[in-house]
């Protein structure tokens, strides 16, 4: 600041000089708080996105594990044969139990 008022021939007061700095040091604090503020936003979206995911997760778990166990359930009563539907079902569930495993919004 004072090279460019030399270089300009430019005189500033001390009290030019203050309310300069004053008003970079308030601007730079503004923009410090304003990126914070826009960071912690960032990372509430993220992890609500994330909360949302593994509800999602539960929600499919769940829904799987329960035709499988009731697959498995009729199966064993023994009226039922594991080369028909119901195995069919059961075999498709379990693989749909394992890619949504592979599927699981672990964060990065």
């Amino acid at each position: 600041m004072t090279a460019l008022a030399v270089e300009q021939a430019t005189p500033i007061s001390t009290d030019e000089s203050r309310t300069l700095n004053r008003c970079l040091d308030n601007e730079i604090a503004d923009a410090v708080a304003a990126f914070g503020a826009a960071s912690k936003v960032s990372a509430d979206a993220r992890a609500q996105t994330m909360q949302q995911r593994l509800a999602d997760y539960i929600v499919d778990h769940r829904r799987l594990s329960a035709i499988a166990r009731q697959s498995f359930m009729a199966i064993k009563t023994g009226n039922i044969g594991p080369g028909g539907a119901t195995g069919d079902l059961l075999m498709l569930t379990l693989k749909e139990l394992d890619e949504l495993t592979d599927r699981l919004p672990l964060p990065h």
